[in-house]
């Protein structure tokens, strides 16, 4: 009998290997080969009962019998290769991530996801009357049968309270679910919250797991061990073998798009997986994706909504600081309206976040003398400035896109002077400086994927915030994405028209969710937050439905701008 398998290699072709004896074997089953004298683990694709070849084939050496990839995935990898323009080998290779042939044997002593499901857990996990509404709509769409669900609700809503529900009841039916989550940092939010209101412990999975644990995982989900995997894109490469649910949290985020090596859009396969298992997919969002909303007026998805926040904690206060307004101070930044307010937020012993999206000390520098300005060798983009990135206590240049770093030396290659560079615009660590000098009293942190490397980084500095001993957070992205601070009061967004005079076609979108989901960190609580946003156009439409709360202005604006210009979703880029 001859295989046709797949190798997770970077090679786009299949390879043939014989089966000796009466080993049962089926398409989907997992083997173990000799490839040019390294065993690797392979993909059963296609089973030719007889064939006339004349050269010599290698056997398989192991057939793994208790671990076949279902139709389902099956299924999955050849439609993602295709859609993805990768390689079959390239898409089984993160199928096959968490695989280890030294735990095959072992047995998975976990054999539910269930500590106790009883009335003494659900009674903490009560819904409102809108929460109901909502998860009846849920529970009743097409139930046992493939369908797409948008979950819009607005931040402080309860959108993830209504879908553990749904998790809560999929799980009760003996199916397997998983919760996709854009940050590492948020998978234990997720496992403090169903451990404590549900009684369920979930795993967790993400790239910074130990392999061991990842290998026990994979193992658990391929024998219907384990119930439910939280994590982030990477979990949904597991081997399912009964998926029920989907959950795709913060479906926006481009965290769910992997961009380097095989390019693909975790919530797009998410997709394509729920489909293929015939399973229900929810997506959750404040700012769902302009896809996901024309995918809802085409009534390919069903969209149920939030738009009340739950208790009686209400949306903040939205002000436009007009920069154009403002008398320029040299190296200030922050508006005198929003360093005022601060100071009402410090003497009521409440917190403040300065969010601004770009990291280190400087965005570029630029000799004074000649004009040069530092570029990466590898990638031609400008290398920011970085001072306080603990790498060596060193200033460093550092490229965004390519990681690229090199310390700083003030010295110009192109004109030869020293001492002549200068930064150009604010990064945090610029910010947190000019902050740190107007309020030299106050607890100030700082949060950006340059500080927060693992949980524990992450655990660090979030447990003062959560006791309040912080005055002032000063952050990046990684701060909008549901993080729930309950002392924040007041919320200064600067420098927003960066990204809305960016050529990213998806730059007013962008700009949209960013200052959405930014604003609905203030006032979670009972006290009503207040945000600043600091721009010079005031005007633009992005600002003025944020600030007159016409989202559905906005995506009607947004969807004619693309159909107008035949930009996505109406058309497809290469």
């Amino acid at each position: 009998m001859i295989l046709e398998i797949f190798l997770p290699i970077p090679v786009n072709k299949s390879f043939f290997y014989k089966l000796d004896g009466n080993e049962s074997i089926k398409i989907g089953n997992l083997v173990n080969v000799n490839f040019r004298n390294k065993y690797l683990v392979g993909l059963v694709w296609n089973i030719i009962p007889e064939a006339n070849i004349n050269k010599t084939i290698k056997p398989v050496i192991r057939v793994y019998q208790d671990i076949r990839f279902n139709d389902e995935i099956l299924n999955s990898i050849s439609f993602i290769a295709k859609y993805t323009c990768n390689s079959i080998s390239s898409i089984l290779k993160l199928f096959l991530s968490g695989f280890s042939d030294k735990d095959f044997d072992k047995k998975n002593n976990k054999s539910l996801s269930i500590l106790d499901l009883n009335e003494r857990f659900i009674t903490k996990a009560l819904l409102n009357e809108d929460q109901k509404n909502v998860l009846h709509k849920i529970e009743n769409n097409n139930p046992g049968k493939f369908n797409v669900v948008l979950l819009d609700g607005v931040t402080g809503s309860g959108k993830t309270r209504v879908y553990m529900h749904a998790l809560l009841k999929n799980l009760k039916l003996g199916f397997q679910s998983v919760v996709l989550v854009p940050e590492k940092v948020l998978t234990k939010q997720w496992i403090n919250e169903l451990s404590t209101d549900f009684g369920i412990s979930p795993e967790i999975y993400h790239s910074s797991v130990s392999l061991k644990n990842r290998s026990r995982i994979w193992h658990g989900i391929n024998k219907n061990d384990l119930k439910i995997v939280i994590g982030t894109r990477s979990a949904l490469f597991l081997p399912f073998k009964k998926l029920g649910l989907i959950v795709v949290d913060e479906e926006h985020d481009s965290s769910f798009k992997q961009e380097e090596g095989v390019i693909v859009n975790a919530r797009d396969l998410a997709i394509v997986r729920a489909r293929n298992s015939n399973s229900q997919i929810i997506l959750s969002s404040a700012t769902p994706s302009i896809e996901t909303l024309l995918n809802c007026k085409k009534r390919k998805y069903q969209r149920v909504r939030l738009s009340k926040r739950v208790g009686k904690s209400e949306l903040p206060i939205l002000n436009v600081i007009d920069m154009k307004e403002e008398v320029k101070e040299k190296n200030r930044w922050i508006s005198k309206k929003l360093i005022k307010q601060i100071k009402l937020t410090l003497g009521e012993k409440k917190q403040t976040l300065i969010f601004l999206n770009k990291r280190g000390y400087a965005p570029a520098i630029v000799c004074k003398k000649c004009g040069h300005s530092k570029i990466c060798k590898n990638c031609d983009f400008t290398l920011a400035l970085h001072k306080n990135s603990n790498h060596k206590n060193k200033t460093n240049l550092l490229c965004h896109y390519c990681n690229y770093r090199e310390t700083f030396i003030n010295k110009c290659d192109k004109c030869n002077n020293s001492e002549c560079f200068i930064a150009v615009g604010p990064g945090i660590e610029r910010i947190y400086e000019e902050v740190k000098n107007t309020f030299p009293n106050s607890k100030i942190c700082l949060l950006s994927s340059d500080i927060i490397k693992n949980q524990n980084d992450w655990d660090k500095i979030v447990s003062p915030i959560m006791k309040n001993e912080v005055d002032i957070i000063i952050g990046t992205q990684i701060i909008s994405k549901g993080h729930h601070f309950p002392h924040l009061k007041t919320v200064g967004i600067l420098n927003i028209d960066n990204l809305l005079n960016s050529f990213d076609l998806r730059a007013s979108e962008k700009a949209y969710q960013l200052i959405t989901q930014v604003s609905g960190r203030a006032g979670r609580e009972e006290m009503r937050g207040k945000v600043f946003i600091q721009t010079f156009q005031p005007n633009h439409p992005v600002i003025s439905s944020i600030i007159t709360s016409k989202k559905e202005n906005f995506i009607d604006w947004e969807l004619s701008e693309r159909k107008k210009n035949l930009q996505p979703p109406y058309s497809k880029l290469i």
